[in-house]
């Protein structure tokens, strides 16, 4: 007989894939608990049990995590990375300290990967991928909308896919923007919404615009990536920045990309007349060489 399964808690950032993952997760039988960083998280986790924490509070986190009995962990959502001269760490976010730092001077997977290992190796918890929780949260090897790539949008895409491998091996950033034949942006620390925001900004000689639309979005996962913990997402405010910004699709990595409500995303991008697509690991592969 099967039992039941381990409790998740989930330690939620911004943006919607928190509640995403914690409907999933119920959906599939388990009990969560959220525990929300201070200032980051959206008020939809409250339909949760949860708690919100301060991100320096290290010892209240860890409080919470064992009071309520949760036995695998999820880290998900964005989160900006924080000043350890200013978040006022307790006492045992100051005993973490040396660690920190060095993790921080690894860039941001080597961050989320030392936390990852930190909380398994002494702390006895599991840290799992969202795709461990709700593998439907995976973008398909597919097009997902009436519209697909023409012949100038698939070179756009295989441009734009080196471009984001290229940054992704220096820890930059999961995504790139080209159009034409011509590298427009590369994701950063600031995230996917504000390189789209710069592309809208640019001269619409460069771009396409609405109505007249022109070049990609790719998103994929940066090369020997730590996946548990921060896949490149997309949502329907992805979809309407893409639109915005006049670009003609979002192309991102088949089973390396969360899709945070796929109908949802489908039906904006239709609604805007642009295209969405899953490319495989074979056209990566290809991109590298």
């Amino acid at each position: 007989m099967t039992g039941k399964p381990r409790k998740l808690g989930i330690v939620a950032g911004r943006g919607p894939l928190p509640v995403a993952l914690a409907d999933a997760a119920v959906a599939a039988g388990r009990d969560v608990f959220i525990i929300a960083i201070d200032g980051e998280t959206s008020s939809e986790i409250d339909r949760y049990p949860h708690a919100r924490v301060r991100i320096g509070a290290h010892g209240e986190f860890l409080r919470l995590l064992k009071e309520s009995g949760c036995q695998d962990i999820v880290l998900i959502g964005g989160i900006n990375r924080p000043d350890l001269t200013k978040i006022g760490l307790d006492f045992a976010g100051i005993k973490l300290l040396p660690r920190l730092v060095r993790w921080l001077a690894q860039g941001d997977d080597g961050l989320l990967r030392g936390i990852a290992e930190y909380l398994e190796r002494d702390h006895g918890l599991r840290v799992i991928g969202a795709h461990e929780v709700a593998d439907s949260l995976l973008a398909p090897e597919a097009v997902l909308t009436r519209a697909a790539p023409e012949p100038q949008h698939e070179a756009d895409i295989d441009l734009a896919i080196h471009a984001a491998l290229d940054i992704g091996a220096r820890d930059i950033g999961q995504g790139a923007v080209a159009c034409r034949g011509a590298v427009l942006a590369c994701e950063d620390a600031a995230g996917t919404d504000a390189m789209l925001a710069r592309v809208a900004e640019m001269d619409p000689a460069m771009r396409g615009q609405p109505g007249r639309p022109a070049g990609v979005l790719v998103k994929l996962t940066k090369p020997g990536q730590e996946r548990r913990v921060d896949m490149p997402t997309i949502g329907v405010k992805t979809v309407e920045n893409a639109a915005d910004a006049g670009l003609a699709g979002i192309a991102v990595e088949a089973g390396g990309t969360l899709i945070v409500d796929s109908e949802a995303v489908a039906a904006a991008a239709n609604a805007r007349g642009i295209f969405v697509v899953g490319f495989g690991a074979r056209r990566i592969a290809d991109a590298r060489r």
